[in-house]
């Protein structure tokens, strides 16, 4: 597989229809929405992965970032957040991160949520607005599993569950 991350623009439009995916949400928000989101309602902003193989160009994987804040009583289960104040914590949404059922079991998975969570600190570190949280919304106990291993804590038992990693840890370690 020789995969590439770009962000999402007309040029892919032929490589959406032919995307797969067993969650039919995260289908039909690449096929229908990411787009829009994009350019028009500037609400999400969609990355692809293209595999380009003998066969031409796929695309192989999507993540999508956004804006969010999490009410600070509702992450009162991540030690690193209890002396922060009663304020909303600002964060960073991993709003859809999905594969195509062709090429999953491939880790491509992990290499989206890294290149995510790789965006998020570049802008954490060096854009013009402060944030603390990396937040994501499994949609399932898989889902919910996968993002455990990454550090991500669950706020709810209930699906889809919000989840939360703290960023601070990450940042300081990069800068020290």
């Amino acid at each position: 597989m020789g995969i590439h991350v770009e962000l999402l623009g007309r040029q892919h439009r032929a490589l959406l229809k032919g995307f797969q995916n067993q969650h039919a949400s995260l289908t039909e928000y690449l096929q229908r929405y990411a787009l829009r989101h994009a350019e028009k309602d500037l609400l999400a902003r969609t990355y692809v992965a293209i595999d380009v193989g003998q066969e031409g160009a796929r695309l192989a994987g999507y993540f999508s970032l956004a804006t969010v804040s999490v009410e600070r009583g509702a992450a009162g289960k991540v030690p690193t957040l209890e002396r922060l104040p009663r304020f909303p914590i600002p964060g960073v949404l991993l709003a859809q991160l999905a594969v195509d059922q062709r090429v999953q079991g491939q880790r491509l998975g992990r290499f989206l949520f890294d290149e995510a969570l790789g965006r998020t600190l570049q802008l954490a570190q060096s854009g013009p607005v402060a944030f603390r949280l990396f937040v994501t919304d499994a949609l399932d106990a898989q889902a919910a599993r996968f993002y455990e291993r990454f550090g991500l804590m669950r706020l709810a038992d209930e699906y889809p569950c919000r989840m939360v990693l703290d960023l601070m840890p990450l940042l300081t370690r990069q800068s020290g």
